[in-house]
């Protein structure tokens, strides 16, 4: 059976993607004055689903001007190391870890897939030295920076589960957001990581009846 999950809010407790930004910006006077020039148009973009890719782009390239995509990695796997020795403000999930260390001993196959960038997500996963897939946001080389290329996120993400070779339907899914509507009806368990009944209620409301709201 196939276990897909999101990443952030799901087995992080927090946005990996804007906290790895971040690090990269506080260190730069240079950066953060461009940060804080540009995010009155960038901030508000980056909240509607229409323009989340542009908006994201523009932090993107602002954080990562000058870097060639070996010191992208570098970064990327940099910011995976202070994670892992606790020198960062993000933390795993332990709900979540616990359903994901169930499915791989069950001898599942798991899949993660994220909105954030696949080479910052594949940082952080491949540490844990388990065989799990990680699918994410390409990014592309735009002007001495870089931005986002092709943005996983809503029915992409299925899309991208796809091209993968994992078809249309999935066994589990579990993700913190609505906006993942399309991962969770394509799975015969979908999961939704807020508990309560105002939880149940939108996953009833999306006509996800089969679906259940987990308290992680």
């Amino acid at each position: 059976m196939l276990a897909v999950f999101d990443l952030d809010g799901t087995l992080l407790d927090g946005d990996s993607t804007a906290l790895w930004l971040w690090d990269r910006v506080k260190r730069s006077p240079l950066r953060a004055l461009a940060i804080l020039a540009v995010l009155p148009l960038a901030g508000p973009m980056v909240a509607l689903p229409r323009t989340r890719r542009a908006g994201a782009s523009i932090l993107l390239w602002i954080a990562t001007a000058g870097l060639c995509e070996n010191g992208l990695r570098r970064s990327c796997d940099q910011f995976g190391e202070a994670f892992r020795s606790g020198q960062s403000a993000l933390s795993w999930r332990a709900g979540g870890m616990a359903a994901l260390r169930g499915h791989l001993k069950a001898g599942d196959r798991v899949v993660v897939v994220t909105a954030a960038p696949a080479l910052l997500a594949r940082a952080l996963i491949g540490p844990l030295g388990q065989p799990i897939e990680v699918l994410g946001t390409s990014l592309k080389p735009r002007a001495g920076g870089w931005v986002a290329d092709i943005h996983c996120r809503h029915q992409r993400k299925c899309q991208a589960l796809a091209e993968a070779g994992h078809g249309e339907h999935w066994a589990y899914a579990y993700t913190d957001s609505l906006d993942d509507l399309p991962l969770l009806r394509g799975a015969d368990r979908p999961v939704i990581v807020k508990g309560g009944k105002a939880a149940e209620r939108r996953l009833f409301r999306a006509g996800l009846a089969n679906g259940r709201a987990a308290a992680w």
